[in-house]
């Protein structure tokens, strides 16, 4: 039953988001034909008046990057919309009484919901990357000159330069790992602050769902930067013995990878335990 729920949610979700993603595919092709254009106007020796013509390329070209970057944004949204739709509207009345469990209803979206925002995610970055590329006529650079490379670089601490003995790419593995933590706990947690916000208010839920998931986001990063000062105070106090700041530097970001898949689970959980609740209300 698992694999019919499953495919029922993705051929939901597929009907809006197929054509977000054939327009993310679009905008692609726009970018690197911006881009490339640029790129082959400026280095033309014959062009020598072509500043206006450079500025709106190149503001073609940032476009397309922007609204490359809009479309997860937008896939997140359409990502909740559908779980809404399905569990707390006239739809809900009949999903919370097909015979399943609430584990599978929750396991189906869950899924399908993760494999829709993980797909935009890697025509995304595979898109700016290309878009990147494009600038540089695809010629004389790498990977590693393109954006999302810099932004999984900074992101998984750009200093790990030697990390796994694969220069570094060890930035981008621990920024790849980082980032896929942080979007499991954010549509889990956004899931569970709609399901919270359904069981909690009578009018208004979704906007008491956004609540939730302000007020939440903003408890956990409170505590989570309080923690991480305390940990380092401690760490680099006048009594502690020297540490390498790589290394604690890595420990950090792993205990926080930890820490969010624990969050996720808890958030998974919860959610499971309200809408079996729902179920028997």
């Amino acid at each position: 039953m698992l694999g019919k729920l499953f495919k029922y949610d993705m051929r939901a979700l597929s009907r809006t988001l197929v054509p977000l993603h054939a327009a993310v595919l679009a905008l692609v092709a726009m970018g690197c034909a911006a881009g490339f254009a640029g790129y082959a106007i400026g280095e033309d020796a014959a062009l020598s008046d072509a500043g206006a013509l450079l500025a709106a390329l190149a503001l073609a070209t940032l476009f397309c990057l922007l609204a490359l970057f809009a479309s997860t944004v937008a896939t997140f949204v359409l990502v909740l919309s559908r779980f809404y739709r399905n569990l707390f509207t006239d739809e809900g009345y009949l999903t919370l009484t097909l015979p399943v469990t609430a584990n599978q209803v929750m396991l189906s979206k869950t899924l399908a919901g993760l494999l829709w925002v993980f797909m935009n995610v890697a025509v995304v970055g595979v898109g700016a990357a290309l878009v990147s590329l494009a600038t540089f006529g695809f010629a004389g650079t790498t990977v590693e000159d393109t954006l999302p490379y810099w932004m999984l670089s900074v992101s998984g601490g750009g200093f790990f330069g030697t990390l796994f003995g694969i220069g570094g790419w060890g930035s981008v593995v621990l920024g790849l790992v980082g980032t896929a933590c942080q979007l499991v706990f954010g549509v889990l947690l956004a899931y569970l602050s709609l399901v919270l916000g359904a069981r909690m208010a009578q009018r208004h839920k979704v906007a008491a769902g956004i609540g939730m998931y302000l007020l939440i986001s903003w408890v956990i990063g409170l505590v989570g930067s309080v923690v991480g000062v305390a940990a380092s105070a401690a760490a680099f106090s006048a009594g502690s013995p020297s540490i390498d700041y790589e290394a604690f530097s890595l420990f950090l970001r792993v205990a926080g990878c930890a820490l969010t898949a624990g969050m996720s689970v808890a958030c998974y959980a919860l959610c499971v335990n309200l809408l079996k609740k729902a179920e028997l209300a």
